[in-house]
């Protein structure tokens, strides 16, 4: 039972060593898209929100 601890972790540290890790810079790039993208979905969103808000006080 032991020795089949050891190798898993043995294992995990191997598929570790083969992982190619992001550079500092491409997850700085990553993020600043990522949170481009959210500000810019949240706008778009937020304006379909006033839009339907408009149209459903209209209905009232």
């Amino acid at each position: 039972m032991f020795a089949r601890i050891v190798r898993y972790f043995q294992e995990a540290r191997a598929e570790l060593a083969r992982v190619t890790w992001p550079t500092r810079e491409q997850i700085v790039e990553g993020t600043q898209a990522v949170l481009l993208f959210a500000a810019a979905m949240m706008v778009i969103l937020g304006l379909y929100d006033l839009v339907f808000r408009f149209l459903i006080g209209l209905l009232r």
